[in-house]
């Protein structure tokens, strides 16, 4: 009878907690009437809670048995709102007070005096965030108008975030659980293209783990800080530091700062670059680019005794007035420690948000929270109703990806069960295939292996005439030759590809190789990525060892089509050959963007023929020269006249290396 009792209470507690209770409403400002948009709405104790649209409007959706909770309700400058969600009606008006901001005696604190505020906050982050990684839920969504703000596109999706500890540097993970798209103009979309990385805005955007420079002691020389105001956040004061650029300082930005003045935890920031910091080309991460300007605001928000990012937004403005947006709002913090995001799953740096979303659909984020659409974008969905412009495209490795997601996921914690529905919307397969480019660079030995004799070599004035150039010594038996390589992979199918490739010796050979075929690869491993690929190229190979350097008593001379002038001249013999190079490859995936390789070639050359080279020393610009053997070319082996092969028949060669997609 227990038993029968205990689990009917334990499918009861399971039933409560897998129906979602959703609560609709706005947020106003109690003595005006105005929307707040981007403020916080949610239940802190549980992590859960989503921000306002523009329009003060919000979706927030929890699991049933949470409904004796409090919605918290807070934002900047204003009362905290808290209220039972059992006691609250849909749709709900929510009025909050503004909390006047108030000027003290610390407007009057010297330069120093704010700085060292900002330094103790910096100091206090191990304290006041994360000490180890977390994993949260993420709304992400990106859009772009035109220069008339018409909307082109938005792509938007739920992602799962593994966020490292506060007290380092390293950026953490995504996966993508849902993603959708509206696209209004697929030609403009196609000219515009080429965002990446913006489903890494929680990563990106969060100013207190980057230590973006405005807040790094370092750069406080090229800054100048003031107190704008003091405002208050959830009853406790905030300091408002102002910053912008000193006055032959090199600062890239201007903004305002907000510092809990009791804890020293940064719990905002507004700041956008500068026109000189807008040409920095490289500045990830955040954008750079040709941008008229790039503007950020960032929030966090207490959970427990911890800050944690929250949302931001930013705003790149066009020279022609259009604007690409990010918006990135953390809607549940998940209890205990993060755990990585599966391998397969993650998306990468490079990897473009709109290239791997899929259809438009009203009802497609199921029970996660999301944050409202602005009337432009909700006119842009209308438009592309009425229009049927909405496309389902899917790349077909997040397809490999997402496919190994489970259709739903039990979450427990330490409270009690607890169950939140994850559902992935139907996947097809891509229509299809987009061209791919891989670098890679690696570096290993070439066995040509070269016997022990007595070399000379000589350049004759003419025919029997005297030596302008005359080198000798005794070459010793060389096993292989250390090699550096370039390779460019272009695939045009999913797992065929050209490979084009320049090789190179390290030191004291003539090595010059070039390559141009085709290959095939195959994955092995159903988790991470064990790549077998096979190729089969052309190969130019000039090989010639160093025979000696020759001392220029003549002068200039003239050597074929170049004139020779330095005192000293080195004298090289080998081949050129042309070679069938066969080679097969294993690469594990280290992450999204980068493999380790071992790769093991043959060399069956099919012609070849025998020269000296000269190369000059000690001139700013040495010039080469390569010549066939004719009748002012003398060489010698061990004393006797000598036209044959220095290199084996056939050869390998083994290098290892990188590989960058």
């Amino acid at each position: 009878m227990r038993l029968l009792t205990a689990t009917l209470l334990l499918l009861w507690s399971s039933l409560a907690y897998s129906q979602i209770l959703t609560i609709t409403g706005t947020v106003q400002d109690a003595d005006n009437g105005k929307p707040l948009a981007y403020a916080h709405v949610g239940i802190p104790e549980k992590g859960i809670g989503t921000v306002t649209g523009e329009d003060g409007s919000f979706t927030l959706k929890v699991p049933e048995g949470y409904r004796q909770s409090k919605l918290s309700v807070s934002f900047i400058g204003y009362a905290t709102y808290e209220h039972p969600l059992s006691g609250l009606s849909n749709p709900v008006t929510i009025r909050i007070k503004a909390v006047p901001s108030v000027l003290q005696e610390v407007v009057v604190m010297d330069e120093r005096a704010v700085e060292d505020i900002i330094r103790r906050a910096v100091r206090r982050i191990p304290d006041n965030y994360p000490p180890r990684p977390t994993s949260v839920t993420a709304f992400y969504r990106e859009s772009r108008t035109n220069a008339v703000q018409e909307y082109l596109y938005m792509a938007e999706g739920v992602l799962d975030v593994y966020k490292t500890s506060y007290r380092n540097s390293k950026e953490g993970q995504v996966g993508l659980i849902q993603g959708r798209k509206v696209i209004l103009s697929a030609e403009e979309v196609e000219q515009h293209s080429g965002f990446s990385s913006g489903h890494m805005a929680a990563h990106r955007f969060d100013f207190v783990k980057n230590r973006e420079d405005f807040i790094d002691e370092a750069y406080f020389d090229d800054y100048k800080y003031w107190i704008e105001s003091i405002t208050y956040y959830e009853g406790k004061p905030v300091y408002v530091i102002g910053f912008g650029r000193a006055e032959g300082g090199k600062g890239r930005m201007k903004g305002s700062i907000y510092i809990d003045t009791l804890s020293y935890a940064f719990l905002r920031a507004r700041f956008e670059i500068l026109p000189e910091g807008l040409r920095k080309i490289d500045d990830y991460p955040l954008y750079a680019g040709n941008w008229k300007a790039n503007r950020y605001t960032v929030n966090y928000r207490k959970v427990g005794e911890e800050w944690y990012f929250s949302n931001a937004l930013r705003e790149g403005v066009y020279r022609d007035g259009g604007v690409y947006s990010n918006e990135i709002a953390i809607t549940e913090i998940q209890p205990g420690r993060g755990e990585p995001v599966p391998y397969l799953e993650r998306l990468n740096r490079g990897d473009e948000f709109l290239d791997i979303t899929g259809e438009y659909d009203e009802n497609f984020w199921n029970n996660y929270n999301t944050t409202p659409l602005s009337s432009g974008l909700r006119e842009t969905v209308v438009q592309m109703r009425n229009q049927e412009k909405a496309q389902e495209v899917f790349d077909s490795l997040f397809i490999a990806r997402l496919q190994t997601r489970r259709d739903s996921v039990l979450r427990a914690n330490s409270e009690g069960s607890e169950f939140m529905g994850k559902a992935t919307p139907p996947m097809e397969k891509p229509d299809g295939f987009k061209w791919r480019f891989q670098t890679v660079v690696g570096s290993g030995a070439h066995f040509l292996e070269t016997g022990a004799a007595g070399m000379r070599a000589a350049f004759l004035e003419h025919a029997d005439g005297p030596a302008i150039l005359d080198a000798s010594d005794e070459w010793v038996t060389r096993s292989f030759e250390p090699i550096a390589h370039l390779d460019f992979n272009l695939f045009f199918r999913p797992n065929l590809f050209i490979r084009g490739g320049w090789s190179r010796d390290l030191w004291n050979s003539v090595y010059r190789e070039r390559s141009l075929g085709v290959g095939t690869q195959v994955n092995l491993s159903k988790g991470r990525p064990f790549f077998v690929r096979a190729v089969a190229q052309h190969s130019h190979l000039k090989y010639a060892r160093k025979i000696g350097a020759a001392e220029n008593d003549y002068g200039k001379f003239k050597a074929d089509k170049k004139r020779f002038n330095a005192d000293r001249i080195n004298l090289y013999y080998g081949s050129r050959i042309h070679s069938l190079k066969l080679s097969l490859e294993l690469a594990l995936e280290l992450h999204p963007g980068q493999e380790l390789f071992i790769r093991g070639g043959y060399m069956l050359p099919f012609a070849r023929q025998q020269h000296v080279y000269l190369k000059e020393r000690r001139q700013l610009f040495n010039k080469k020269e390569r010549l066939p053997l004719d009748d002012r070319i003398l060489v010698e082996r061990n004393g006797e006249p000598y036209d044959g092969r220095v290199t084996p028949e056939q050869s390998f060669l083994v290098t290892v290396g990188l590989v960058f997609k």
